[in-house]
């Protein structure tokens, strides 16, 4: 009798069980809806408004991927990141030092990153500039000089200058080695101040550099450049992780594809196309600024 009782106990927790399985089974799993609005972040590279750059690329991912995009300029790159770790902004084109902070904290994650008309690769450089009329010649020459840089944050306007100061046994936080060390906020500005003298030269980005140089807003007789970086790894376009996978896809495939449906743009002008990158692209950044630290 024990026995028996023993085996209907089990019997009832067995079925019990298989009852609790099926209902999992055949009950959908509840998901986060993706925003009906997706909007896109932007770092402040340009003092002539890098959304303005992206215009017809948001145009063309909005028909393919079949959603709609707003972009959103932020006032630094801690804002930027800010924003998508807040789910303010579901996409983000970054700078890649800033791109690691935001896949650190802010559940981002590159996807991709565009080729200039002309370049063979995404990449681009840090340059460090100075007036046509200067006296200094190479990077050696900058010690004692005040010297002009992007933003705290920056890729090619502040992490790779100190990496290539560094080589040449100069630092920026030695007051012996520069009279002053200014962040003028944009590589636009930095660049500026350099033509009106106020400092004596400029690290910043070629695609700025080339882009300001495009629109006349400076030209090449005014100003010489004296030292640039190895390629630096290109600055990506990252999407949030919150988002579903289908919609990430189809955002992936729109950038990708987006070329063949008219002309586009992006970081420095217009762009031949796009190119797929992935986190461990930015590795080599992370590896220098852990150096740094």
């Amino acid at each position: 009798m024990k026995r028996l009782m023993i085996y209907k106990n089990y019997i009832t927790k067995l079925i019990g069980a298989l009852f609790f399985t099926f209902i999992c089974l055949i009950t959908p799993v509840a998901t986060v809806a993706d925003p009906d609005v997706i909007k896109m972040v932007f770092v402040p590279a340009s003092e002539k408004g890098d959304e303005s750059d992206y215009k017809s690329l948001i145009k063309i991912i909005s028909e393919k991927a079949g959603i709609k995009i707003e972009p959103i300029k932020v006032t630094d790159y801690n804002a930027a990141v800010e924003a998508m770790r807040a789910n303010r902004a579901q996409i983000a084109w970054y700078g890649g030092k800033t791109y690691i902070k935001a896949a650190e904290i802010a559940n981002a994650e590159a996807f991709a990153a565009g080729v200039r008309k002309g370049d063979t690769n995404a990449g681009y450089y840090a340059y460090f500039v100075v007036r046509d009329d200067s006296e200094l010649i190479s990077l050696k020459d900058v010690k004692g000089k005040t010297l002009g840089l992007n933003s705290i944050g920056s890729t090619s306007g502040d992490l790779i200058p100190k990496v290539e100061l560094i080589k040449i046994g100069l630092s920026t936080d030695n007051k012996k080695d520069f009279k002053r060390v200014v962040y003028a906020g944009s590589h636009d500005a930095c660049l500026l101040s350099v033509i009106n003298k106020h400092v004596d030269v400029c690290g910043m980005s070629s695609r700025n550099f080339d882009a300001r140089l495009s629109d006349g807003t400076f030209t090449s007789d005014q100003v010489r450049i004296i030292h640039r970086s190895p390629l630096v790894p290109p600055p990506p376009l990252a999407y949030s992780k919150n988002l579903s996978v289908s919609l990430r896809n189809r955002i992936k495939v729109a950038t990708l594809e987006a070329h063949k449906f008219g002309k586009i743009g992006g970081y420095g002008g217009e762009m031949s196309h796009y190119i797929e990158v992935s986190d461990s692209d930015y590795d080599t950044l992370r590896d220098i600024e852990k150096l740094l630290n």
